[in-house]
């Protein structure tokens, strides 16, 4: 009896294109989009694309030994047992795999769909072949033997051809869409100035931290009444300026599809207001005194986990502002949506340990303890890291400075690259060109000026005190500035942020060598670093977490400064020197701080704190001109 009158082979035959179809659309993202393919699986990154590369290569050439099976099998007896035999192999490998990997709830869907084809190849194949193929220790030895003759007879038939070449128009049609949606690779844009780059040029993040620009903007009106939740990305405290869609710190890319990834402006815009009738004004390479990075982040993992955030909820959104072409919108539906659902729940998986610690608020985060959990995969070791985001401009003085707040790295190249690796860069993803386009603008780029009237008679009596009180640490020039000169219990101030850098961590980056990272500059030190202070007056609140919100607080004793204030909000005090921390519309706009959380206090720094009020006036107004 031919296949096309057997029932059970016509299945076994439609069985193992399905099979075909499977396997391919696992080898092409393994060969080409490794690193799509691991986001999607919900795998680590390193180490693991040479070993999926490996796999796509071998699923393809598996799949092209399957096609005479699929076309004869009544012929081709051991062939086709053959290929019952590889879905059995398969069953074994996903069974190990989700037993000893760690990954057990990635591999075990891939089990099952091997474990189905396997029972149901079998079966079909077992009832539809004629007695001299069907499965027995008799027929082992002939099926082998017959399998060697007959292979080369199977290709003269038209019948063969023609559905050899139909598979492959199919294959075909479906590697190409998937390329198109989700692969294929657009120019990105070019920006007119290196200024435009710095604030919407791409530095170049993994698949898994960029987030598709539909879903982007259409997860404010979707998830606008979850717990938390936000109508507005302006209420997150993204600074954006008049015209632009998207703030100043998203870069827009295509890859597939219209995407969005953090740059480095993000975490280095802030911007303030004279008045709240006043319009924002952007300080650039300055700190992102507004952004709320954490809620941010827990927005997004909230929204995806959602009963909102669903293919059918989120394509009528998106549907409302785009015209979808219906592939386009199928890929929406079927992957891009339930991939970044899956995403944003591998991420809050990733994330938990920020609830064991108290809220970071606007402008500020936890620097290292990414680093240390998620690239590296360290043990939670309960430090807290939190500081404010510091300012990034003038950094050609800094070359050769001890950088970071503890002054544990002195290498302003590898000190960025070290930070972008932190928000989802990697040496395959990362934008070398473009990376170090915008490292060349922040050398020569200078601090934002005080914006009002500075007083410069006062101010030229308040440049005697800093000379006497504060220059030998914080003046460019000056043998202490950008060193690590005072030990941290004559400092006196919170070592939370300086513990959770450990040694650990150190050997870490000096082992992490994969081009263009090499980290050799990290040290582990025992204080904080003098920074230099230039455009002090934009970079409140002060300390390195952020935790006394003016000069006039700073020189204050620890005891007379304030134990809670509102951080976040952009009216500024010119008189003080910080943005307005206090009173109805401070309440209304940003977030309590609060200085007995741990991690958060404003003790130490004493210096100045002697001098009589009218010196401090004094040394406040000179330090507006810095």
């Amino acid at each position: 009896m031919t296949t096309a009158n057997n029932h059970y082979l016509k299945w076994f035959c439609r069985l193992i294109f399905i099979g075909i179809v499977i396997n391919l659309s696992f080898a092409i993202p393994a060969l080409f989009a490794a690193q799509f393919l691991t986001t999607l699986l919900g795998l680590p990154n390193q180490a693991i694309y040479p070993w999926l590369n490996n796999v796509g290569m071998l699923l393809i050439g598996v799949s092209l030994f399957y096609i005479p099976a699929a076309l004869a099998p009544e012929r081709w007896f051991a062939y086709s047992w053959l290929t019952v035999i590889s879905r059995f192999i398969a069953v074994v490998f996903w069974y190990w795999l989700a037993n000893t990997s760690g990954y057990p709830d990635t591999f075990l869907p891939l089990l099952c769909s091997d474990g189905l084809l396997f029972v149901l190849l079998g079966l079909t194949l077992q009832l539809g072949l004629p007695e001299e193929g069907k499965a027995s220790i008799s027929n082992l030895y002939q099926l082998i033997s017959a399998f060697a003759c007959k292979i080369a007879h199977s290709f003269s038939k038209l019948h063969v051809q023609v559905t050899v070449m139909v598979s492959l128009l199919f294959v075909s049609f479906i590697a190409y869409t998937a390329w198109d949606n989700l692969l294929r690779q657009h120019p990105d844009p070019v920006f007119d100035n290196a200024e435009e780059h710095f604030k919407y040029g791409a530095i170049g993040l993994s698949v898994e931290n960029r987030i598709p620009l539909y879903i982007f903007d259409a997860m404010p009106k979707v998830c606008s009444n979850i717990p938390g939740g936000v109508s507005d990305w302006r209420e997150l405290g993204f600074v954006f300026e008049p015209g632009k869609a998207l703030p100043i710190g998203l870069a827009q890319r295509q890859i597939g599809y219209p995407s969005v990834e953090a740059t480095c402006s993000m975490c280095h815009t802030g911007q303030y207001q004279k008045t709240t009738k006043d319009a924002l004004t952007p300080i650039l390479a300055g700190s992102a005194n507004t952004l709320d990075l954490e809620r941010f982040q827990w927005f997004m993992y909230n929204c995806a986990a959602s009963e909102n955030f669903t293919s059918g909820k989120v394509l009528a959104e998106i549907e409302k502002t785009q015209e979808l072409g219906l592939i386009e919108s199928l890929y929406y539906r079927l992957a891009i949506i339930p991939i970044i659902k899956k995403q944003m729940g591998q991420q809050e998986s990733q994330y938990k340990w920020q609830k064991l610690r108290p809220r970071q608020g606007p402008g500020r985060t936890d620097t290292f303890n990414p680093t240390k959990m998620v690239i590296f995969h360290f043990p939670d070791d309960s430090t807290i890291g939190t500081v404010d985001l510091p300012q990034i401009w003038n950094q050609k003085p800094r070359e050769g400075m001890w950088l970071h707040w503890d002054g544990n790295n002195n290498a302003i190249t590898e000190r960025n690259y070290a930070a972008a690796m932190a928000v989802g860069a990697t040496p395959d993803s990362v934008l070398v060109d473009s990376f170090k386009q915008i490292t060349d603008w922040l050398l020569t780029k200078e601090p934002a000026k005080f914006p009002y009237v500075i007083d410069q008679q006062k101010a030229l009596s308040g440049k005697a005190i800093w000379d006497a009180e504060c220059a030998e640490c914080h003046e460019f020039g000056k043998k202490s500035t950008g060193q690590v000169t005072t030990n941290i219990q004559e400092l006196g101030t919170d070592r939370y942020r300086l513990d959770s850098f450990t040694t650990g961590l150190v050997d870490k980056f000096h082992d992490f060598k994969q081009p263009p990272f090499d980290f050799l500059a990290y040290r582990k030190t025992a204080s904080y670093s003098n920074t230099p202070t230039d455009g002090i007056w934009a970079r409140a609140p002060y300390l390195h977490n952020g935790s006394v919100p003016t000069l006039w607080d700073l020189l204050l004793k620890p005891e007379q400064r304030p134990k809670k204030f509102f951080k976040g909000y952009s009216v500024y005090d010119p008189e003080k020197v910080g943005f307005v921390s206090t009173g109805v519309e401070a309440e209304q706009n940003a977030w309590l701080f609060d200085t007995h959380l741990l991690g958060n206090s404003n003790s130490g720094h004493l210096y100045g704190t002697e001098l009589d009020e009218q010196n401090k006036w004094q040394l406040i107004e000179y330090m507006k001109t810095l």
